[in-house]
């Protein structure tokens, strides 16, 4: 029936009416939306009833702000009460249509009970349906003070009214009331039974543990890990009149609890606070009576796989192998072996000094600069003929200088700086015509005084490109007839001048340093000119320091160092305060904008201060914001004026991220504009495209690093677009770890970038920095040598002053690095073997030096040669100087794909690249090998790069005297390679190569969040914590088949270090091929061993298998030793032994079981038992 405001009576006289309590029952329920949502102060009674809208609008918004979500809160309320997620038999929705929609919510517990809401959509209808009925359940103390349900249903609000019933005179009454209501399943007969007499445990249960229910299945979900938590915790509930309930738990073991209660919520929240007190006197809650971590609920397990990460690595040998190791050290006594290395090396040393003293007087071999062949000073009458025919040809052909240059009317005054003082500095302003004309001016000077044949002049630049399209460049103006007395050498490309006399030579720094090797003194060069030496790269700076030495060898050298923005003054002081000569650039105006400017004109709003923020976290990371970039290059498309763009970007990453924003334009689709990048690991061909004029109708986008700013001009650049940044590489020596980071240019950097918009036409230079950030750049940029690892430069040091300690002779440097960073470099090239403890060249450092690599590449690959399996070291050594693979952001997930596949089951990088490398070489025609590519996200131009590495480090092996011919390196049936085809053999040179870069393996890891994961690796390095970067196959890895990897890279970026590349580490391999000392002890009938300094790095053998891989390991190095001393004392005889022993090495890794069968069995043991715990009790 229904009840009008009017007929509404105080509360207490409701209650009095016992024997109408059905009816009041009904009416209350009926009109609970009614009540609830007109609040007022107690006895004020509504004269009027509103209509449905009018009620929703008055009485909705506030109780919409009591409760901001109804619908999810009336469901967390119930699913908490009951313990159900499918509330779809308890909670029902019915919505009537019309222009005001009237929603009515119908709960089937605690009793059935409706509740009604009015709203112009249905869903504001239904959530103040949801709204009104929550009021119910919080007047029936189901949802308590904080909007939470009350587990025990008994909690009364406190602080606050929460409706019209609520005061002190009627407490009594409503409690009487609430008692007759079916919620709290009483009836009188209950009632007269008295109450039930409580355990004084089960109370001090619940004043500890106000929400018993929950708190249990918090614990068990969290130390089971488990989404079956009811399977674990079950309640079993019986009764009449008082409930009994049966709480069973599975976890940590079978135990159960039984509670009485007049309600089953009752019942079972006394019988989960039983529960809860037991864990608490199991200390499985902590002092506030909360859940443990999930690994402190696995102790036990956590510190089984610490004792199985520190448990020594067991091998077993099987017995065949064991007797043909034997019968191989019968055959060849380790003693007599070691003892006739030790005389042959004291004959050596006796038949070296002998020689030495016979043949002071004699010259050494010299290698002749520029043509790469032996040197021959030339006869008097030779020098004289040469010197005529260069004037002849000279003055008859008379080459042109074509534009004229700022330089030119200098040409007198720098003759006489040249002629008069050994070291001259040229600061030659940007369009100077420096690059060209010099070394021009230096070779005419001495043609033109009959001299020319004197005349050999090294310019040195700091990158390919530079080198090839400057020598071009001069050997075009030069004219067909002197055009071969230019030429240029730069790494994998050659094409030097026809003789030596009246010759130029254009090679980068590196190339130089290598001259210097086989002609110290640099006999038959007249002038060596260092172009852009204020880029201060760690080449340049040795190079300097080094002909500091050579100028007081040969007096007759001259020495030209060239400038655009560098410190000349200082540059003049290092050398003994010579001459300074200035020369004033020429460029066209170039107008300059800054970030201001750019996208006002773009008409874009300037974020600027999202970016300073960005700046204040890490002020040297300032990664370009890739899209503005595009943007400003598409502005200038669509509205500057024609020419071509040169953009200058950080990185190879960055550059195919902005040709791919622009390509997805429609106005660059289909190659309709010309867009090429430009990088240093570009082949030289590839390279050389830039400087094409494009297709009428086109423009030319030119995308590249700072390889662009200084020696090449595009004489097509009109707009040049500079990011601000670039790449830099920093080194920490303490951790041996690089990080590269986008770091903001120099001033000069600035300078040079806008300078290529100026040099052969008017231009536009757009910064994308604010202008204020121009002054708080650097002047200069931060010296290479400053900032990275100095291994190589401390071998270079080696090699050219063999007397000096490191520490002096880098201390001679213009800027010296640290002389903790040089020690540290020291110990590192100590600890791979290339010196000895007086820091001198050890044999196998002889041989390292001739490699251009990274030591610890050269040592790879000295090794390769001595195991016979050299090609596919190669190509590793190659692909970790270049990557084939076609990395962008978009395809990493295709590489990725495209590396497992190809790994198979190695867990090896390197041998990804090895395969790669092999199968590109067998694809039969162009569009197999295309078919190649695609399918496993290859790059061809890198592959043919990686190509020419390959033949360079074939090269150099036979420089070092370790192969005969370098072509045979390349041949898969040249004895080179009789053992390539052994993988496990390619991994372990690469152990004993890449040695001590190790990172260790623990299965069974502790989250940040406290959670233990059995299965998760975590990696360690000997120094810190690493990760595994994702381009590497063995990251997510779980089937590992050794505790160790090793590595060649490791970058820092975050905070963290990525191990970029890494491989399985045999522990045979460890053992023995890795030369340094190592510890052993007895422990029973068991021999530990142990590498010194790594603690972690055992082994366990029976004595007999010991002192069998002892003497296998000695004779293994006295083999490697005794092919690294020099050709002329080898023996013929030791060929076959040294096969036989290589093949033996190659059996014993491929049939001994590795270590982690086991440990992978224990572990998986720990699984098993893991999901047993889950079934049954295990704590």
């Amino acid at each position: 029936m229904a009840m009008s405001c009017t007929a509404l009576m105080p509360v207490r006289a409701l209650v009095t009416l016992r024997r109408k309590t059905l009816e009041i029952n009904k009416d209350i329920w009926s009109n609970w939306t009614f009540v609830s949502q007109y609040r007022t102060k107690t006895g004020v009674i509504h004269k009027h009833r509103h209509s449905p809208l009018e009620t929703a609008h008055k009485g909705g918004p506030d109780l919409l702000r009591e409760f901001p979500q109804p619908k999810n809160l009336l469901y967390a309320t119930l699913s908490k009460s009951l313990g159900l997620s499918d509330l779809s038999q308890y909670i029902q929705y019915s919505c009537s249509d019309g222009e005001v929609k009237r929603a009515t919510v119908t709960l089937h517990w605690p009793v059935r009970m409706e509740a009604e809401g009015f709203g112009s959509r249905k869903l504001e209808a239904e959530r103040q349906a949801a709204a009104a009925a929550l009021c119910k359940l919080r007047e029936l103390g189901v949802l308590g003070q904080g909007k939470q349900p009350s587990i025990t249903g008994k909690t009364k609000p406190k602080g606050r009214q929460t409706s019209v019933w609520e005061d002190e005179e009627e407490d009594v009454a409503v409690r009487e009331r609430l008692e007759s209501l079916p919620f709290q399943k009483k009836t009188r007969k209950e009632t007269a039974q008295g109450p039930i007499e409580e355990d004084p445990t089960v109370t001090e249960a619940l004043s500890m543990f106000p929400k018993p229910r929950a708190l249990l299945g918090t614990v068990i979900q969290v130390a089971t890990s488990s989404c079956r938590v009811r399977e674990l915790l079950r309640y079993r509930t019986t009764g009449g009149t008082v409930k009994t309930c049966e709480l069973t738990l599975r976890w940590p073991e079978e135990m159960t609890f039984t509670a009485h209660g007049r309600r089953r919520v009752e019942a079972e929240s006394k019988a989960a606070a039983l529960a809860c007190l037991w864990f608490k006197e199991l200390k499985l809650l902590d002092e506030q009576n909360n859940p443990l971590t999930h690994a402190k609920y696995h102790q036990e397990e956590v510190r089984e796989a610490g004792e199985r990460h520190r448990r020594p690595c067991r091998v077993e040998i099987p017995q065949y192998l064991e007797q043909r190791i034997q019968e191989y050290l019968s055959q060849y006594p380790v003693e007599a072996e070691v003892k006739k290395l030790w005389d042959e090396e004291e004959q050596l040393s006796v038949q070296s000094s002998s020689i030495s003293a016979d043949d002071d007087d004699d010259d050494d071999f010299i290698t002749d600069a520029i043509t790469n062949k032996p040197y021959r000073t030339l006869r008097p009458d030779e020098e004289d003929s040469l010197s005529d025919r260069l004037l002849s040809l000279w003055m008859g052909a008379g080459p042109g200088r074509g534009v004229e240059l700022p330089v030119d009317s200098y040409k007198e005054s720098v003759l006489a700086a040249v002629k008069s003082s050994q070291v001259v500095v040229i600061a030659g302003e940007t369009g100077c015509g420096k690059t060209t004309r010099i070394p021009r001016f230096l070779l005419e000077g001495h043609i033109r005084s009959g001299e020319g044949a004197k005349c050999n002049i090294l310019v040195t630049q700091p990158r390919r490109i530079s080198a090839v399209s400057v020598a071009q460049r001069v050997a075009q103006e030069m004219g067909p007839a002197l055009r071969n007395c230019v030429g240029y050498q730069v790494r994998l490309e050659s094409r030097p001048p026809e003789r030596s006399g009246g010759a130029m030579l254009f090679l980068t720094v590196g190339v130089l340093l290598r001259k210097l090797q086989s002609n110290p003194s640099l006999q038959g060069i007249s002038h060596v000119v260092v172009d852009e030496v204020h880029e201060r790269d760690v080449n340049t700076d040795l190079l300097l320091a080094l002909l500091l030495s050579v100028l007081k060898e040969n007096p007759e050298l001259r020495v030209v160092l060239m400038s655009a923005t560098g410190d000349t003054q200082r540059l003049s002081q290092y050398f003994g305060g010579c001459p300074v000569v200035c020369v004033p650039g020429f460029m066209h105006p170039v107008q300059a904008r800054y970030l201001e400017e750019v996208v006002t004109e773009m008409g874009r709003p300037l974020l600027e201060k999202s970016r300073e923020k960005r700046n204040g976290v890490e002020e040297k990371d300032v990664a370009p914001d890739l899209d503005l970039v595009a943007g400003v290059i598409d502005h200038i498309h669509r509205s500057g004026e024609p020419g071509a763009v040169l953009c200058f970007l950080p990185g190879w990453q960055d550059i195919k991220v902005v040709q791919q924003k622009l390509e997805e334009k429609a106005a660059y689709r289909s190659g309709s504009q010309m867009i090429l990048p430009l990088h240093s690991s570009m082949a030289v061909a590839e390279q050389q495209a830039v400087f094409q004029r494009p297709p009428k109708g086109m423009r030319k986008i030119v995308l590249a690093t700072n390889i662009a700013e200084t020696s090449i001009t595009i004489d097509d650049i009109v707009h040049v677009v500079d990011a601000g940044s670039q790449k830099e590489q920093n080194y920490d020596p303490r951790t041996k770890v690089s990080g590269l980071n986008t770091v903001w240019i120099s001033k000069s950097n600035v300078t040079q970038r806008r300078g290529r918009a100026g040099r052969c036409q008017p231009g536009h230079a757009y910064h994308l920095f604010p202008r204020k950030q121009l002054d708080s750049m650097d002047t200069f940029p931060i010296p290479e040598i400053l900032r990275t690892p100095l291994e190589s430069v401390v071998i270079q040091a080696k090699i050219h002053c063999p007397d000096s300690k490191a520490v002096d002779f880098l201390s001679q440097v213009l800027d010296s690095p640290d002389s903790q960073a040089v020690k540290v470099a020291v110990k590192n090239l100590m600890e791979i073997g290339v010196l000895d403890g007086s820091e001198n060249l050890t044999p196998l450092g002889q041989r390292v030096a001739c490699m251009s690599c990274d030591p610890r590449l050269g040592k790879v690959l000295v090794l390769s040669s001595l195991f016979s399996c050299v090609l596919p070291i190669l190509s590793v050594a190659a692909c970790l100087t270049r990557d084939p693979f076609y990395n962008s952001m978009q395809n990493r997930a295709l590489v990725s794909k495209a590396k497992t596949a190809l790994s198979g089951s190695s867990c090896s990088d390197y041998l990804v690249f090895s395969r790669v490398v092999q199968s590109w070489k067998e694809q039969q025609g162009k569009e197999c090998k295309q078919e190649f590519l695609e399918r496993f996200t290859l790059s061809g131009a890198s592959l043919r790069f990686i190509h020419g590495l390959m033949q360079q480090f074939s090269e150099n092996l036979s420089e070092a005297g370790l192969v005969n011919h370098s072509a045979e390196c390349l041949r898969l049936s040249s004895h080179l390679n009789q053992h390539s085809q052994h993988e496990q053999l390619l991994k372990a040179v690469l152990v004993a190569g890449l040695y001590p870069n190790l990172v260790q393996v623990k299965r069974g890891t502790v989250t940040k969040g406290g959670r233990f994961r059995p299965e998760n690796l975590s990696y360690r390095t000997e120094s810190t914590p690493v990760v595994l970067h994702r381009s590497s196959v063995n990251r997510g890895n779980q089937n590992l088949s050794s505790r160790w990897l090793t590595f060649f890279s490791a970058m820092k970026s975050n905070g963290q270090v990525f191990i970029r590349d890494s491989s399985v580490a045999h522990p045979l391999a460890l053992l023995l091929l890795t030369d340094c000392d190592l510890s052993e002890r007895v422990l029973g009938d068991r021999v530990e061993v142990a590498l010194p300094g790594h603690t972690l790095i055992r082994w366990e053998f029976s004595p007999h298998v010991w002192e069998l891989l002892w003497d296998l390991r000695t004779s293994l190095q006295a083999m490697i030793h005794r092919n690294l001393r020099p050709s002329e004392c080898e023996s013929s005889s030791s060929s076959g032994k040294d096969s036989e022993l290589i093949g033996l090495l190659v059996e014993l890794l491929n049939n001994t079981d590795l270590e982690t069968s086991g440990d992978q069995d224990d572990f998986n043991n720990c699984l098993n038992s893991n999901t047993e715990n889950v079934k049954a009790d295990h704590f």
